[in-house]
């Protein structure tokens, strides 16, 4: 990988990085699509530049409709058999993620 690829994905990371904070804070007034369009920047940019998300990034974007999960305004979270248990409140999409007790 030359160096101009770094370069590039460095700085698509700084504004995936930025983007997720403000999408938080969007969705925490209660601007939803707001918050939905910059996770549509984030989820774009990480394509086009090769950027995988971590996975505690990707807990709070749903893949259905995109929108950012905010637990107890966009979102559910149960706890069943050893999985954490997240529902969309917009498409009704769930996550399961293990947990060890």
């Amino acid at each position: 990988m030359n160096w101009r690829k770094k370069k590039a994905r460095k700085i698509a990371w700084e504004r995936i990085q930025i983007l997720f904070e403000l999408a938080m804070e969007e969705g925490k007034k209660g601007n939803f699509e707001r918050a939905r369009r910059y996770v549509e920047h984030i989820l774009n940019l990480s394509t086009k530049y090769k950027v995988r998300l971590p996975r505690e990034m990707k807990m709070h974007i749903c893949k259905r409709c995109h929108w950012i999960l905010i637990p107890g305004k966009t979102s559910q979270v149960r706890l069943k058999k050893g999985k954490v248990v997240i529902k969309c409140l917009n498409c009704g999409a769930y996550k399961r993620y293990p947990y060890k007790k």
